[in-house]
């Protein structure tokens, strides 16, 4: 993966930005965990509730990879403006995460996959002023990124 920057939030000022939170994580087995249940408060209190699901499922696989991959304190971040939410998370480790072809045997590697698919955009970019990487994903409120995901088939196709 080369490193890219996130989607400027349209209008984004140090003022302008509507709604956003950062939170530090100790980078252990229940870092995962905790972020869930931050960005799931915090995503319900925005009223967010059509991409609460999604982007608490895209939070626990970047949050899994900075605590299993990853060094240091992680920290997540949170962002909305207008119709965008912005999720980034920051470890401080200088290796890029790759994304793993596995076999359908595999148990693990395909947090990025699922990250991929549930969100319009992602990448990751450097730490301004520290060592390390911010991996990101960005998410339209009228995104249909994952309108095929999870969707049962309908009963006509059913013989």
């Amino acid at each position: 993966m080369q490193e890219s920057p996130p989607p400027a939030l349209q209008g984004e000022t140090t003022s302008g930005v509507l709604r956003a939170i950062a939170v530090a994580l100790e980078p252990d087995p229940q870092a995962a965990a905790r972020a869930r249940r931050t960005a799931l408060d915090t995503l319900t209190s925005w009223g967010l509730h059509s991409l609460a699901d999604d982007l608490t499922l895209i939070v626990s696989e970047l949050v899994a990879n900075a605590a299993q991959h990853g060094e240091g304190t992680i920290v997540m971040v949170l962002r909305q403006r207008g119709d965008v939410v912005l999720v980034e998370v920051a470890d401080a480790s200088p290796g890029l995460p790759v994304t793993c072809v596995q076999s359908d045997e595999s148990e693990s590697g395909r947090g990025l996959a699922l990250v991929e698919a549930l969100s319009d955009d992602w990448g990751c970019r450097a730490r301004a002023r520290r060592s390390g990487k911010w991996v990101w994903c960005s998410r339209s409120l009228s995104s249909r990124a994952a309108a095929h995901v999870g969707r049962p088939a309908s009963l006509e196709a059913v013989p």
